[in-house]
């Protein structure tokens, strides 16, 4: 393949451990299709919801790709509209993955519907005063801006490489110059939109009354804190792992930097916002000092702790220290790290408005499930969830075409910048210049270069 015709793509083909991500890939979105045509047959009864717990392992997994979509394409545009170039070289694959969880958080509100056709009651009947009608409206409009920003991003270089995909467009210094000021501006309606995505999301749980935990003003700036913690952090997770195994470089000296930014985020999110939410509830319910103190600092569920240890503490731990912050494998693990605690807190989230009930007296309200025999089965006065093997099997095929997406991009989308070579992250700067390009399976590219 000449310069010219992969200019910017990452990964020129596939070598065998790219074929065999593609098969794995594949293998969980046929599991994922066969488990959801079974719960459209069977319907929801198959799921671990029920009349108390209407809401499982789709909205949760809902909120969090919702949070990594806007944080991504946060995190990528203010750079641009702000006019720095430090960070040009991962805002095409910023908007990317925005785009690749965009569209998985929008396929998990078709198995949480329970039949398809229940998505054009939003088209043919929406009801403006409904939170649900309006996220509908902001994820399919948002989904659209990603695929045209990324292709305002990248369009120069598809028409480098010759591709069709530069639809008539041609690459000229003068139109690189009118690109930047258009990323300007997309980047001017991409922020706000990303802060208007998440926060809807979050006023869904926000409004509802009769949930106390949830009717709360704070819910929607905590989404969108938590959507600048898992964004950044899958940003990070995702440009070590292609910098690893692809051609695509990721500036060295810009790891520290993001690391830091990181754990600021976190410390915000985890200790200011959630000591916000959490002390009031504490003072109305306690009068005695160590009561109060008490209720604030211990957590109620193991959920509560998972994130705010896991995707609290430790990547605080591992991004305050400077000699840590340094090393790629810290801000790694701390990135993962911080996404498996917004993971948590999604689940803390749906079990806080779930569990307690606001008929707690026997015999509590029906859940709508199979009579077996015994009356506790169809009553119940707290809520409780399990997700089966088939909500399982479905939330990872979706996952899965999200993956996918990135996959593909990475493939056939120029989302390296061609107009400066950064040093690697994997790499000191004498071994980036001398370094063989690194192909999908990890060998060198001279020898999988002669294969589109």
């Amino acid at each position: 393949m000449s310069a010219a015709s992969d200019a910017g793509v990452v990964v020129p083909r596939f070598g065998t451990r790219g074929k065999a991500w593609l098969a794995l890939l594949g293998v969980l979105i046929v599991a994922g299709l066969g488990a959801w045509a079974y719960q459209l047959r069977q319907g929801l009864a198959v799921t671990g919801m029920d009349n108390v717990f209407s809401w499982g392992l789709y909205i949760m997994l809902f909120v969090l790709f919702i949070g990594l979509s806007a944080g991504g394409l946060i995190i990528s545009s203010a750079p641009k509209f702000f006019h720095s170039k430090r960070y040009d070289s991962l805002a095409a694959l910023g908007v990317l993955l925005s785009l690749g969880c965009i569209v998985v958080a929008g396929l998990l509100i078709l198995p949480d519907l329970g039949s398809p056709s229940r998505v054009t009651g939003f088209l043919t009947s929406p009801d403006p005063r409904s939170p649900m009608v309006w996220d509908f409206g902001i994820v399919l409009l948002y989904g659209l801006f990603n695929v045209g920003y990324l292709w305002l991003l990248t369009r120069r270089d598809f028409a480098k490489m010759g591709s069709w995909l530069a639809f008539g467009v041609e690459d000229t210094p003068a139109g690189r110059e009118r690109d930047r000021k258009f990323a300007f501006w997309a980047a001017a309606i991409a922020m706000p939109l990303a802060v208007g995505l998440h926060s809807v999301t979050g006023w869904i749980f926000a409004t509802q009354i009769g949930r106390g935990d949830w009717f709360n003003p704070l819910v929607a700036p905590m989404f969108i804190m938590k959507a600048l913690v898992s964004g950044l952090a899958l940003l990070l997770v995702t440009g070590i792992l292609v910098d690893r195994f692809t051609r695509f470089r990721f500036p060295r000296e810009l790891v520290p930097e993001l690391g830091k930014l990181l754990g600021i985020f976190v410390a915000v999110h985890v200790i200011y916002l959630v000591a916000a939410e959490r002390l009031p509830h504490a003072w109305a319910a306690h009068f005695e000092f160590w009561s109060i103190t008490r209720a604030f600092l211990v957590g109620d569920t193991i959920h509560f702790w998972l994130w705010t240890l896991i995707g609290g503490v430790l990547p605080i731990a591992l991004l305050a220290v400077p000699s840590l912050r340094r090393r790629i494998k810290a801000v790694f693990v701390a990135s993962v790290a911080a996404i498996v605690g917004i993971l948590f807190e999604g689940v803390y989230l749906i079990f806080t408005g779930y569990h307690d009930l606001n008929i707690d007296a026997a015999p509590g309200v029906t859940t709508g499930t199979d009579y077996t025999g015994l009356e506790a089965d169809i009553w119940a006065t707290t809520g409780s969830y399990t997700p089966t093997i088939v909500e399982l099997a479905v939330a990872v095929g979706l996952v899965a075409v999200g993956a996918l997406i990135v996959t593909l991009g990475l493939r056939f989308v120029p989302i390296q910048p061609n107009d400066r070579t950064p040093v690697s992250a994997e790499r000191d700067e004498t071994t980036a210049t001398t370094a063989d390009p690194v192909a999908t399976d990890g060998g060198a590219d001279a020898e999988v270069a002669g294969d589109a």
